[in-house]
């Protein structure tokens, strides 16, 4: 793992753990907004390609589909993600604040779901504008600030009661989602980094879960995970059957999970 941001640690500590969740669970439903971003870029033409926060890789194939002339090129900085690409993908752990790359390296770069890890948005951005050529383009996509997803709170109060530790992330340096969870955020950002033709837009996200759907999400991913992990075997089963048992008793719509998605482009000036 190459050292970098102060906050790489945290990072890895939070996504070594998951990585076959995150590719079973969370990266198919992440893989509708990245497929969007491709298409707001011309890939076309394009030589060398960066997924920038690649993850498990699920966007590499439909970037490589889409840009059939490019070399396309995943980095991320946990290799338990990276070990989980598809074959034939070539991928790299790499901290994404400091991009081992010369400048104007690449036509077009992607970060799904990434730059709200760094702590400093500016200063990362300014590292991809570095490896972009004149001409190039950038897409990504951030979290924004609605959330709405009722079940989800019956994890923290039942993990809450039986004493578990807080979530080692929620302690560490912070990251850099309140700069970009905005349109306007994030257009500010981008112009900061040096990005021309800069545009944002905020779309919703939704998703309505099944009990056992909802109670695979919550013991393998996220803040519930984590401090589940804190606790002695026994106690994590008794608030898993708690959590099963509450969120069952909930009203309709409990189980649906609201967010809001918000994508930025910008481009290199010429």
């Amino acid at each position: 793992m190459a050292e970098g941001a102060e906050n790489a640690g945290i990072v890895v500590g939070m996504y070594e753990p998951m990585a076959a969740d995150y590719e079973e669970i969370w990266a198919p439903l992440l893989r509708a907004y990245g497929l969007r971003m491709l298409d707001a870029l011309p890939l076309g033409s394009a030589h060398h390609v960066l997924d920038l926060g690649c993850g498990v890789g699920s966007l590499l194939p439909d970037i490589r589909e889409r840009a059939p002339r490019a070399f396309v090129t995943g980095v991320d900085l946990t290799e338990g993600m990276l070990r989980r690409a598809p074959d034939g993908c070539t991928v790299a752990a790499m901290d994404g604040t400091r991009l081992a790359f010369a400048e104007r390296s690449f036509d077009a770069v992607i970060s799904c779901f990434v730059v709200f890890h760094f702590p400093d948005p500016k200063a990362a951005l300014a590292g991809v504008h570095r490896v972009l050529r004149p001409g190039g383009s950038l897409a990504l996509a951030v979290w924004g600030q609605r959330w709405d997803f009722p079940a989800a709170d019956v994890w923290g109060e039942a993990l809450d009661e039986h004493g578990a530790g807080p979530d080692f992330a929620s302690s560490g340096p912070p990251d850099g989602e309140e700069q970009v969870n905005a349109p306007a955020k994030l257009a500010n950002v981008l112009d900061a980094a040096g990005f021309a033709e800069v545009r944002t837009e905020a779309l919703p996200w939704e998703r309505e879960w099944d009990l056992e759907g909802f109670m695979r999400w919550g013991e393998g991913m996220g803040p519930s995970r984590r401090r589940l992990s804190t606790l002695p075997a026994q106690t994590r089963r008794s608030v898993v059957s708690q959590v099963r048992a509450r969120v069952g008793a909930l009203p309709a719509g409990s189980l649906v999970q609201r967010y809001e998605v918000v994508l930025g482009f910008g481009a290199v000036p010429t």
